[in-house]
């Protein structure tokens, strides 16, 4: 059978299409990068991988039944932290940057979000949906989560650590948190960059009334470029 030169282009566009699939994966997600920058961890096809950058080899690290998305690597290096979807939710679960056992950190019927690490390597970052999608913080070894601040900020959310103080940096809008993507966006949404102070919530002097620290629970201190706030919860302020 002869064959058409349109038919015989389509079939060779068939094949470099089918090879270029085979050879590069497409919709690679949620990166992170290893504190020493030759690693990346990233998500694939609904499981984790990583990749070594001085040789370009590539290792599956993970290969269960759901979803693992959110990888965060310790600032050790030694410990990956990920969001992974094995009973409908998201919980946190934990393995060793060169692969084995998977631990699971939380336990709840809520979605939980890593989001980091302390520069300790001892405590995990996450939001959740048990209090409004704000970020809460369990040990890397498992236990009870704590939630960060409670009654005061809407949504917090991008949680980082800063190394030497412990002060958290943050986003504090549930616009921000879903609609990154509004370039150029002008509003009360506007996703600016928050902070708290967590070491030194408790020794705070307040500038704000009796009367309201009595009737709100809330102390708030304003300074250059940061807000530190606090709540009877956390340990009430001095007067």
């Amino acid at each position: 059978m002869r064959t058409t030169p349109f038919f015989s282009l389509l079939l060779f566009c068939l094949l470099i299409s089918f090879s270029a699939k085979a050879e590069e994966p497409r919709f690679l997600s949620f990166p992170a990068l290893s504190p020493d920058g030759q690693t990346i961890v990233f998500s694939y096809e609904g499981d984790l991988w990583k990749t070594d950058l001085s040789t370009s080899q590539t290792t599956r690290l993970t290969a269960m039944p759901g979803y693992e998305t959110h990888a965060r690597i310790s600032p050790d290096g030694r410990w990956i932290a990920f969001s992974a979807r094995q009973f409908g939710n998201a919980d946190v679960f934990v393995l060793p940057m060169e692969g084995g056992e998977v631990r699971q950190i939380t336990f709840h019927a809520a979605n939980d979000q890593v989001e980091g690490w302390s520069w300790d390597s001892q405590w995990i970052y996450f939001n959740t949906n048990r209090t409004n999608g704000s970020t809460w913080r369990v040990q890397a070894t498992g236990g009870d989560p704590e939630e960060i601040v409670s009654h005061y900020f809407n949504k917090i959310h991008n949680v980082v650590e800063h190394p030497k103080t412990g002060e958290l940096f943050f986003n504090d809008t549930w616009e921000s948190s879903s609609m990154a993507h509004r370039k150029r966006y002008r509003g009360e949404f506007n996703p600016d960059i928050q902070s708290w102070n967590l070491p030194t919530t408790r020794e705070r002097t307040c500038g704000l009334p009796s009367i309201a620290m009595e009737q709100s629970g809330l102390c708030l201190t304003a300074s250059t470029g940061s807000t530190t706030c606090a709540n009877s919860q956390m340990g009430r302020c001095k007067r």
